[in-house]
């Protein structure tokens, strides 16, 4: 079910504000937030904190000045606190027992500056907590609603009211976003810095703004997430109403320092965030640049029924630049349909192009773009336009601009059973084209510099649609034990002696499982694991090859990685230097002994110092050199969102060329299908030049398989399974190491 969003109202729409430190000088956070709140039309009652002037008996922008919070009326709903650290605390008890619903704490000097910061946040949070109030903060610039009013904040400027919600952890990206958005006339909803985040976070502010009538799309800059699990949920519910983009800092080391010294948080893992924004349905931007430009089309175009873009433009070079992005997207290209071209032919000189992207020739004036326009949008095939313009001699952008904006909001473009279609703007150049891109943007219509980021921002529109028609995701194959959606069904039929070998391990004293031990734990736990035994002597191994069935493989069993872990191959026999890690047949009882006895000799004479117990007799399936593969997957436990899982090829290439997908515990079929084709091997998989067919069901099964096994195993901080043999006659993994904690 999903989770009711916290009541923000006191915080967010407030019947009466407190601003506490409140001052006549306007250098001063205090004065700055009163008259920001003055002058954004706040028509709540308003209570200035400030004990110097009402003992001189002194207003404060005109409103009388209230010597303590103690005198303040109980059950007030929002308290500013523009007070320096060392007075929060107390400020906060005095708030608390005036019962006070909702309090901001703009002071920095908190946890992020060490053990001192730290405790004084913990006691503000205690404060709050028992108080049953909101806090917001501290470190934090305050917030914005646009719609009632209120600013209170110490940022510069009064954003008009609109459709966008923003929230950051960052005052400063609160501040630049504000700024942008007033040069582009864009309207907004709600601002929120959250600072610290010591109590109201992403996750409560996610929910707030995905049942807020107010909201049409939500921003949000992140430098870390405390319970991810709980962001995930929020995020998954709110997007698939609205949509969700965000912006992860601290993704480099020198950021994730960065982040630690701004907030006092850890940054965490990128490839768990980038899996826990993909599976929630956020969608992840990279640059400020990038969030800014999907914002502009989020917030005032619809989203296209369809993946059919039409290329409207003046010249080839902007139009080409556009179907090469195009090509990279999820959009197509559709041929206009016979009555369009019609009537292009009719509206176009003989030597343009109609075919899209349709070039209208460098003389084009208004009305030849708006006839064209026209003809585009009431293509069926058409489910989104892009109008392109470049100044040339003979180009009229405002003009045009104005016919743009008159064909985007025309009949052609109000279908009387369907959707209006988006359309966006490139007008490339600066001065030439500034009046025409500034009508544009007043209208609604977002212009861009480039067509690449135009043709991104309605990629990602239908991204979004796509998203809203497949409605929620299902369940996932097996939820965390503690999640009550019973995923206690989900057991394997062994998980219990799977259980049992990974706590015998750590009675041991073992960090780490290895060899026949952890294959056992893996086969327990359900995973496709090929028969294996440990042979301590060639006779044992003889003897285990009669057992498992030829032919059989060979490798050294021993805790250590290194050479001495390679596998057995006939030029061994031969007196030939083995190539580590190669798996071949061994087809009979006498190649299995010299293969033993080759081994352990060589193993003795390259590392003498190594412990080797012996070797694995592993049945032979699934050969790389029969046209198979060796994959690698495993997990490792996030400390922000659990359990995240990987998939590559085995081997150190797949990693250094970044060739990995991820996702996180516990995943849905969907995301085991997604995480197969993500990877760039993927063509190879499925046959690409001669290769083998890989059972891409079977993958799927493993990686749920793995994924239930990390949940289920708490004990467990990381896995590995390599290498995972698969070929055309199954998937079979081949080791195994698992870690305790």
């Amino acid at each position: 079910m999903p989770q009711q969003p916290l009541d923000l109202t006191p915080l967010f729409e407030p019947a009466a504000v407190a601003v506490v430190g409140a001052s006549r000088s306007r250098a001063k956070v205090g004065g700055m937030v009163l008259e920001n709140l003055l002058n954004a039309g706040y028509k709540g009652c308003v209570h200035p904190v400030n004990p110097a002037a009402a003992l001189q008996g002194k207003d404060i922008m005109g409103l009388p000045a209230v010597a303590s919070s103690a005198e303040l009326p109980d059950g007030l709903d929002l308290a500013v606190v523009c007070l320096p650290r060392e007075q929060v605390l107390e400020e906060m008890r005095l708030l608390a027992g005036k019962g006070v619903r909702a309090a901001i704490v703009l002071a920095a000097g908190f946890r992020e500056t060490g053990r001192l910061g730290y405790e004084s946040e913990m006691e503000l949070t205690r404060i709050a907590r028992d108080a049953g109030m909101i806090l917001l903060g501290p470190n934090s610039l305050g917030l914005i609603s646009a719609g009632c009013g209120l600013n209170v904040s110490f940022a510069t400027g009064q954003p008009k009211p609109g459709g966008v919600s923003f929230f950051s952890q960052s005052g400063a990206m609160c501040v630049a976003v504000l700024d942008w958005a007033m040069s582009l006339n864009m309207g907004f909803s709600r601002f929120v810095s959250l600072g610290n985040k010591a109590l109201l976070d992403e996750a409560a502010v996610l929910r707030f703004l995905g049942a807020d009538p107010h909201t049409k799309v939500i921003l949000g800059y992140c430098e870390s997430v405390d319970d991810g699990a709980e962001f995930m949920a929020a995020a998954r519910e709110v997007s698939a109403r609205k949509p969700v983009l965000m912006l992860k800092a601290g993704s480099t080391a020198a950021g994730a320092r960065a982040v630690s010294a701004h907030t006092g948080a850890a940054s965490g893992s990128p490839a768990a965030y980038r899996a826990a924004f993909r599976q929630s349905g956020v969608l992840q931007v990279d640059e400020a640049a990038q969030l800014f430009g999907l914002a502009q089309a989020f917030a005032t175009q619809p989203l296209p029924a369809g993946p059919g873009l039409a290329i409207l433009t003046n010249s080839g070079g902007p139009g080409i630049l556009a179907a090469d992005a195009c090509a990279r997207s999820s959009l197509t290209l559709p041929r206009p349909s016979t009555e369009t071209l019609g009537r292009l032919t009719e509206i176009l000189p003989s030597f343009a192009s109609a075919y899209n992207p349709v070039d209208i020739l460098g003389d084009a004036g208004p009305e030849r773009y708006r006839a064209a326009l026209d003809a585009l949008l009431a293509d069926t095939q058409t489910h989104a336009v892009l109008v392109l313009l470049t100044p040339t001699a003979l180009a009229q952008a405002e003009a045009t601009a104005r016919a743009v904006v008159e064909a985007a909001s025309g009949p052609e473009n109000a279908p009387p059973h369907g959707r209006p279609k988006p359309v966006a703007a490139c007008f490339m150049g600066r001065e030439a084209v500034r009046a025409g891109r500034e009508l544009l943007q007043a209208a609604g219509i977002p212009c861009y510099d480039f067509p690449e980021p135009a043709v991104e921002a309605l990629d990602a529109l239908y991204l979004h649609f796509r998203r809203t028609q497949k409605g929620p995701p299902p369940g996932s194959s097996c939820e965390a034990p503690d999640s009550g959606a019973g995923g206690g069904s989900c057991d394997a039929p062994w998980d219990e002696e799977a259980r049992f070998i990974v706590e015998a391990a750590r009675t041991r004293g073992l960090i780490e499982i290895t060899g026949v031990e952890a294959l056992e734990a893996a086969h327990a736990a359900g995973l496709p694991v090929l028969t294996t035994g440990l042979a301590r002597t060639s006779n044992e191994a003889v003897r285990l090859a009669g057992e498992i069935g030829l032919p059989v493989t060979l490798h050294l069993a021993t805790p250590e990685p290194g050479p001495v872990a390679g596998a057995w191959s006939g030029r061994i026999a031969a007196g030939a230097a083995d190539p580590v890690g190669g798996f071949v047949r061994l087809d009979d009882e006498a190649a299995v002994r010299r293969a033993f006895l080759a081994l352990t000799s060589r193993a003795a004479r390259l590392r003498p110092e190594a412990y080797v117990t012996g070797c694995l007799v592993q049945a032979a399936t699934n050969l790389p050199g029969a046209g198979g593969f060796e994959l690698v997957t495993g997990f490792t436990r996030d400390p922000q969102f659990g359990p995240l899982l990987s998939f590559g090829l085995a081997g150190v290439s797949s990693e250094l060329l970044g060739d990995v997908s991820h996702r996180l515990a516990p995943m849905t079929p969907e995301d085991a299908r997604q995480m197969l084709r993500e990877v760039r091997f993927y063509p190879l998989l499925r046959g690409a030049r001669g290769g083998a067919v890989v059972s891409l069901a079977a993958l799927e099964r493993l990686l749920l398989t793995v994924s239930r096994l990390a949940l289920r195993l708490p004990g467990l901080v990381s896995a590995e399974f390599s290498p995972v043999l698969a070929g055309p006659s199954g998937v079979h993994v081949a080791g195994a190491r698992l870690t305790l904690g």
